[in-house]
């Protein structure tokens, strides 16, 4: 099975043919120059949303829309001033961080909301770009993230664990379908259930799946290209970010999500936002 980077999904709107030479500059699961300079022995990075439904924003009023142009990843509202996201959606830094802004408010990636002004990103610092430990990032925006449907959501407490079997929520504009790669414009989500670690590990090459990651996905809902960076949410509380996965999206081997409450994670996140 070929494995495919989930990584910032960017398309820019112009013609197909342009969107797609963006696409590839962000993406690494494709084959060929772009994936992952010939080396299959890294974890894939892929994001959609597979067997999802559309969504309201209104009930998930923390997703936000990663922008270059247009859409490129998942984030979400933490507090008034942070947005959280994947470091391999913003790695390296954009110079300026100006390229980068963020749409909250309207379930339609293409028009509506309020779109603000990104003044800072920072990556943790450890941040793996081979392995993708640590995968995570924070936005600080120039002005307060406020509007109609942009609320914050909770983070996971340092430690919190998740019993194999609890009902995740997944959302985000990834692709819906490999074929064709168009994504979604209206907001997506599906539910799905948060998978044990030795499970994760198990289905995965050895060394892939790291203590800092948590897994989520069953057979037909899984997340995929554009979904990068967004979030995963049990009991209202913000447990993981869209990370990597397989080639298909279709949930065979378990979806790879940061883990909130990793302590490295977790604390680091406080430490930056004092959320």
């Amino acid at each position: 099975m070929k494995l495919l980077v989930l990584f910032a999904f960017c398309v820019a709107a112009v013609v197909a043919n342009s969107e797609l030479d963006v696409w590839l500059q962000y993406n690494r699961r494709m084959p060929g120059e772009f994936y992952t300079k010939g080396l299959q022995a890294r974890p894939p990075f892929q994001g959609r949303i597979l067997g999802g439904v559309d969504a309201d924003i209104a009930n998930y009023p923390y997703q936000l829309s990663l922008r270059r142009t247009a859409h490129s990843c998942g984030a979400s509202v933490i507090a008034a001033r942070w947005a959280l996201s994947a470091a391999h959606c913003t790695f390296p830094l954009p110079n300026p961080v100006s390229q980068i802004t963020l749409q909250g408010g309207s379930s339609d990636r293409t028009q509506g909301g309020v779109v603000f002004q990104v003044e800072d990103i920072i990556n943790h610092p450890d941040y793996d770009d081979w392995n993708l430990m640590n995968d995570v990032c924070v936005l600080r925006t120039a002005a307060d993230l406020t509007g109609v449907n942009i609320v914050p959501i909770a983070l996971d407490p340092v430690g919190a664990t998740h019993a194999p079997g609890s009902r995740a929520v997944l959302s985000g504009w990834g692709l819906s379908s490999r074929q064709p790669d168009v994504l979604p414009i209206i907001l997506q989500r599906v539910d799905i259930p948060v998978v044990s670690q030795a499970e994760c590990v198990a289905g995965w090459p050895t060394g892939w799946v790291t203590d800092d990651m948590i897994c989520a996905s069953e057979p037909g809902r899984d997340a995929c290209n554009g979904d990068s960076g967004g979030p995963l949410v049990v009991g209202g509380q913000q447990i993981g970010i869209v990370s990597w996965g397989d080639t298909a999206c279709v949930g065979t081997n378990p979806g790879v999500y940061a883990r909130v409450a990793f302590p490295l994670i977790r604390n680091w996140i406080t430490q930056v936002t004092e959320v």
